[in-house]
């Protein structure tokens, strides 16, 4: 595994969560964050990798590494010159001075909260994000992402407009946040404490809403290049790998090509 030396003046700040926080430096056209408390820089590059052996195109690319001697990962920036990331969060905070997160507590149904999010952006950026909270909320759901959360929904603003980011951000995702899924619980008490963002505590009742899944996956590509690729790796990876399995099969009917 590469490991990168990046010097103080590219640190960049801590970046906070819902669920942790983690350092971040970004020099010459690459982020790199290093782990909180857990394998996160692995569930980024896995996740990624899950993505290469689909249909989706628009994703960014993680590679595990170290970081000044501590696990994490890098990856490119996804804006070009003059480009800027507004998430969901900032759009709504821009235009009403409110929280998102407070304004769709106000709704009894997570399909309400979804509809009005999707009618809130359509307003004010000419964005229909249907089919990029599709694909987001059922990878979610895949990969077991506990924080996906209105700072990681995205748009990329540029002179001529707006424009969906790519999908990024799956640090959360397979129970790597130790402090919260710590190695010593059972899986099945993994599963009974995770709670799902940000329109439902159900990751299938909030994708589901958004009709049938738009990501389609090699199956065969994925034993190959996500297994084996774990399976490469010097500390032990078989829990892992067998989680990925458990959800593939889970979900085959929802994303097999």
């Amino acid at each position: 595994m590469k490991n990168y030396a990046i010097d103080n003046e590219f640190f960049v700040g801590s970046q906070y969560g819902s669920l942790g926080m983690t350092n971040k430096y970004y020099k010459n056209g690459f982020w790199y964050k290093q782990n909180y408390n857990g394998t996160e820089g692995r569930s980024e590059a896995v996740c990624s990798r899950i993505l290469s052996c689909s249909n989706v195109s628009e994703f960014v690319a993680y590679e595990e590494c170290l970081i000044n001697d501590m696990p994490g990962c890098r990856s490119r920036s996804f804006t070009e010159e003059g480009e800027t990331v507004v998430t969901f969060h900032r759009l709504y905070k821009m235009v009403t001075g409110g929280e998102l997160k407070n304004r769709i507590s106000a709704f009894d149904s997570p399909k309400e909260r979804i509809e009005f999010v999707l009618g809130f952006v359509k307003k004010y950026t000419g964005v229909d994000c249907r089919s990029y909270l599709n694909k987001m909320l059922y990878f979610d759901m895949l990969t077991l992402d506990v924080d996906r959360h209105f700072h990681n929904l995205s748009l990329i603003q540029t002179a001529d407009g707006f424009r969906e980011a790519p999908m990024f951000d799956f640090g959360a995702s397979f129970f790597s946040l130790k402090h919260v899924f710590p190695d010593a619980m059972p899986l099945e008490e993994k599963f009974r404490k995770m709670t799902p963002q940000p329109f439902s505590r159900n990751f299938q009742e909030q994708a589901r809403l958004l009709g049938e899944c738009e990501i389609k996956i090699d199956y065969g590509k994925v034993q190959a290049f996500v297994l084996d690729y774990l399976r490469e790796q010097e500390d032990e990876s078989e829990g892992l790998c067998e989680l990925i399995v458990s959800q593939m099969e889970r979900y085959r009917a929802d994303f097999a090509m």
